[in-house]
């Protein structure tokens, strides 16, 4: 099934919808749900005709569906960011080796998609963890709006420590570290 994150940015699993024929647990159309068929797209114009589109077939059963932890070890978590206050308050997003750009838009590696329009839309701040060092660092992203590291504002690259609080726009952001000085997992170990 598809997994992704909503506008809220919470976790979501599609279910996958089949046509078929009618029976006790179809509905008037015969759509009922499945990990057989998937159905896309709407009905013709003004609601009439066949579907748009429509994707048929299920899959292999003889080989794995991938999920979510399958590629988890090609971008590791090595801590997150916690939204402490404002919009989107109680969500955790993961950051991962090398620079985590944080914006507005989905297509950030850390998007902030939750309403507060006083964070950029790309590149606002960004946080990196250096796996040789085993440090973490913030630095503004470059947008026109202030980053601030527990209250003081960001003007260079500056060492980020644990559970410190990010304020961008108006979204206070507590810093949580997996990774560092006793573990990374270039390690091998557990994260124990």
């Amino acid at each position: 099934m598809p997994i992704y994150r909503d506008s809220e940015g919470k976790v979501v699993e599609e279910k996958t919808k089949r046509t078929g024929p009618k029976d006790a647990g179809a509905s008037e159309t015969g759509d009922f749900y499945t990990d057989q068929t998937r159905k896309i797209g709407g009905r013709g114009a003004g609601g009439r005709g066949k579907d748009a589109t429509r994707l048929i077939g299920g899959r292999n059963r003889s080989t794995k569906e991938p999920t979510a932890t399958d590629d988890a070890m090609e971008d590791p978590v090595v801590g997150w960011l916690v939204v402490v206050d404002g919009p989107g308050r109680g969500n955790a997003l993961k950051l991962g080796y090398g620079t985590n750009s944080i914006g507005r838009s989905p297509e950030e590696r850390v998007p902030l998609p939750f309403g507060d329009t006083r964070i950029s839309r790309t590149g606002h701040a960004v946080v990196t963890y250096d796996p040789r060092g085993r440090k973490y660092y913030v630095q503004h992203g470059g947008g026109r709006n202030l980053t601030y590291l527990d209250d003081e504002p960001v003007l260079s690259p500056t060492e980020l420590p644990d559970r410190s609080r990010i304020v961008i726009g108006g979204t206070t952001l507590c810093f949580v570290a997996f990774c560092g000085a006793a573990f990374d997992w270039q390690d091998g170990g557990d994260g124990a």
